[in-house]
């Protein structure tokens, strides 16, 4: 496979790592000096999936040299609110084989891929292990809840090319299978982020205490009825299918596991960067202005994180 890499940071690196490893050709384009050690002593990988150094990585800081048929496959993993801007970017790299996946958290991200390259070419992912990068050139793989999924939007996708990517993958050591809802999977964690990770951060706890008070379990509660209804008005099935069950599974199941992790944009707030808000509780009062639906909920814990963003500004 030939495969382009679009904002190598920490996830994008572990995908092109672990692909290039098991030989595939692959470009990773990044904007720091992360991309340039790369180039100049390869990507080390440690962490849960175990030791490695890849050499054999193209590694570039733009998207000079290449052109169109270079790539069977472009991989986004850019912050959700660079997706529009990176896709124009490439643009000119697509041709009539090349299909494009968002690598990516949050809502919004598949809709300005399809705005270039056509839904029939797109490839939503539900990814859900965590990844960090310790020095440039170098990336840890630090857990792992689910494989990634990878699946498609419409039924004009050349679904057995996308099943065969995600085999590709999961060979390369990168856990990945096919799924045939992949909005919904991507929906579902959503509703995970979207009702804990604002309130983590704002509040600076870590997710296990936000069900202690009755105060951010309302909160959480009416974060994840507005998504229901949201999804619904949009035609999306969710699992489980009502908000209270949901809300169960969040405070029982899901929580738990991770209740000393702090949400990563508690670290935006810290180091004074940009969150993915508007990909996040953002997207859903987005789709609910859309749709007539009443998100008041979301819309204050956006309003909220905007307002932190700006007042922890240096």
């Amino acid at each position: 496979m030939r495969l382009l890499v679009v904002g190598a940071g920490a996830v994008g690196s572990s995908v092109g790592g672990f692909m290039a490893k098991a030989g595939h050709e692959v470009t990773l384009v990044g904007l720091d000096a992360h991309v340039e050690t790369i180039r100049e002593k390869g990507l080390r990988i440690t962490g849960i999936w175990g030791d490695h150094h890849v050499a054999n990585l193209r590694a570039q800081t733009d998207l000079s040299g290449l052109k169109a048929g270079d790539f069977d496959l472009i991989l986004v993993s850019v912050k959700s609110y660079d997706t529009a801007a990176a896709a124009e970017s490439f643009r000119h790299l697509l041709d009539a084989h090349t299909l494009v996946c968002s690598y990516q958290n949050g809502l919004g991200n598949a809709e300005c891929i399809a705005a270039v390259a056509g839904w029939e070419r797109t490839i939503g992912a539900r990814v859900i292990y965590g990844v960090r990068r310790p020095a440039l050139g170098h990336i840890e793989i630090t857990v792992i809840a689910n494989p990634t999924a990878l699946g498609v939007y419409c039924p004009e996708a050349p679904v057995d090319r996308v099943r065969a990517i995600a085999e590709a993958m999961d060979a390369a050591g990168l856990p990945t299978e096919f799924t045939d809802r992949i909005a919904t999977l991507l929906w579902g964690k959503v509703a995970y982020n979207s009702a804990l990770n604002p309130l983590s951060a704002l509040l600076g706890v870590p997710y296990g205490r936000l069900p202690e008070t009755g105060h951010a379990l309302a909160i959480m509660r009416d974060i994840v009825h507005e998504l229901y209804a949201v999804a619904g008005a949009k035609g999306i099935a969710l699992e489980p299918d009502s908000p209270e069950a949901y809300m169960d599974v969040l405070v029982n199941r899901l929580i738990p596991p991770t209740a000393a992790h702090f949400a990563s944009m508690h670290e935006d707030f810290l180091f004074h960067r940009r969150t993915e808000i508007d990909a996040l509780n953002g997207a859903i009062s987005a789709y609910g202005r859309e749709h007539g639906i009443p998100t008041p909920a979301n819309d204050l814990l956006t309003r909220l994180v905007h307002a932190r963003e700006a007042l922890s500004a240096p």
